[in-house]
Formats: C-alpha cells, sequence, structure tokens
C-alpha cells in the first residue's frame, strides 16, 4: 500500500503552520504506529523550521516543498529548498555532556533529527539548494 502527498509554501515562518497541518493529515492517513508518528512529525518539522530560518538569508525569497509518502514498511518525508547549500551530516554535534544549566539554547535540531528517523539523506539539488530525504521504518 502506497500513501502520500506533496506540499509548496514559501519559506516563511508563517508558513510552517501549513507545513505541519499537512504534514499532521498525510501521518494520520498512513495509519502509523505513535512513536513513528511522532518521530517523523519531530524529524520533519526541524528540518521544515530549519529551511525557514536558515535556508535564504539576506532578506532572499524561496519556497520549501514536503514530500511525503507510505511505501510498505517505510515511511519517506522529503524538504527541499532551493537556499544555500547546507549538509546536515556538517553540523556540529551538540556537547550533550554538558550541563543543561550552562548549555546555550539551540543546537540539538539535527541531533534530534539523526537520533528518531533510521536515515537521513542530503543531495544537492542541481541548480541549487537541498533535498533532505528522512526515512523511518515501521513495523
Amino acid at each position: 500500500m502506497s500513501a502520500g502527498g506533496e506540499i509548496t509554501r514559501e519559506a516563511r515562518p508563517e508558513s510552517l503552520a501549513g507545513l505541519l497541518d499537512f504534514l499532521d493529515a498525510a501521518i494520520a492517513g498512513a495509519d502509523l504506529d505513535a512513536v513513528t508518528a511522532s518521530d517523523v512529525r519531530l524529524a520533519a518539522e526541524e528540518v521544515c523550521s530549519n529551511v525557514i530560518a536558515h535556508a535564504y538569508p539576506d532578506g532572499r525569497h524561496g519556497t520549501v516543498t514536503v514530500r511525503f509518502r507510505r511505501e510498505g514498511g517505510a515511511v519517506v518525508v522529503t524538504v527541499e529548498d532551493t537556499g544555500i547549500p547546507f549538509d546536515p551530516a556538517i553540523a556540529p554535534r551538540p556537547p550533550l555532556g554538558d550541563d543543561w544549566e550552562a548549555r546555550a539554547l539551540g543546537g540539538l535540531g539535527w541531533h534530534l533529527v539523526r537520533q528518531v528517523m533510521d536515515e537521513v539523506r542530503h543531495e544537492a539539488r542541481p541548480g541549487g539548494g537541498n533535498r533532505v530525504t528522512l526515512i523511518k521504518r515501521s513495523s
């Protein structure tokens, strides 16, 4: 069985709610267990938030496209932009051993994405931009 869909919005903070509504509906329609659903939502939200916050600096405008599909035992979410190149593999690992009260805010996003997803892939898009593919295997 295959379920899926796609949404494209401007990469602006006010677009995040619509992107998350799309994800919530897609996840609900995919008949996922609660843990898998939560993990997919968390990871996809983090990637979309990063695109909105960082892919289009200095007032540039662009889009974010989210694709969702379930095929067999896996959920695949793809997030694409045409913004500045960024490979999440180079995102610094957070200092998890530090006292939480002494830590600066932020910096945990990509760590969380890597922890909750089975695979995280990045590709530079031809002509510029990024494609991040998140894969979660479900039972």
